[in-house]
């Protein structure tokens, strides 16, 4: 009776092993499996903002060519109104008045190139901003290519030696093996 009891004992403690070791694989892929998803929504993610800087970047220069362009517009526009003016006073345009149309050009001219430097610097900002999102995806996606830093296997072979240091116990006290 007693070795039947101490065989069941072993055979039970050896069961748990087994399911422990299958328990520690099932955690260790469900882990690996949840790591792999997280990072690709991370990849994902910063490809994404990526895009979305480059965009931005782009639009930046679009609205800096329409506003240079509007700029432009409205200095000629200006100076279409001057002209006039002076036509109208019947003042001789040398001397002052074609100073003051100059300066006019000068200053309309250094407000278009100003919004296109403007749009420039942004378009910058934003493609560096975009390069940074593209580094962070490739780094991301590099450290996901990387093996994990626990080994599920080791998790499985703790189990089982675990179990195994069980057994051995288990059949000392019986009496079934010698005592070391």
């Amino acid at each position: 009776m007693c070795e039947l009891t101490a065989a069941l004992m072993m055979g039970v403690s050896g069961a748990q092993s087994v399911l422990g070791a299958t328990q520690q694989a099932q955690q260790a892929a469900a882990q690996q499996a949840s790591r792999a998803h997280q990072a690709a929504y991370q990849v994902a993610t910063a490809r994404n903002a990526a895009m979305v800087a480059e965009y931005n970047a782009r639009d930046a220069e679009r609205r800096g060519d329409v506003e240079e362009e509007r700029q432009r517009r409205k200095t000629s526009l200006l100076l279409g109104t001057h002209q006039a003016r002076f036509a109208a006073q019947g003042t001789d345009l040398d001397g002052s008045p074609l100073d003051i149309l100059g300066d006019i050009a000068a200053m309309g001219e250094e407000e278009a190139l100003g919004a296109r430097y403007q749009a420039d610097r942004e378009a910058w900002a934003r493609r560096i901003e975009a390069a940074n999102h593209a580094a962070q995806a490739s780094f991301l996606a590099h450290a996901a290519a990387l093996p994990s830093g626990a080994d599920p296997g080791l998790g499985i072979a703790r189990t089982l030696l675990g179990g195994v240091t069980d057994l051995f116990g288990i059949a000392e006290r019986r009496k079934l093996l010698p005592a070391v």
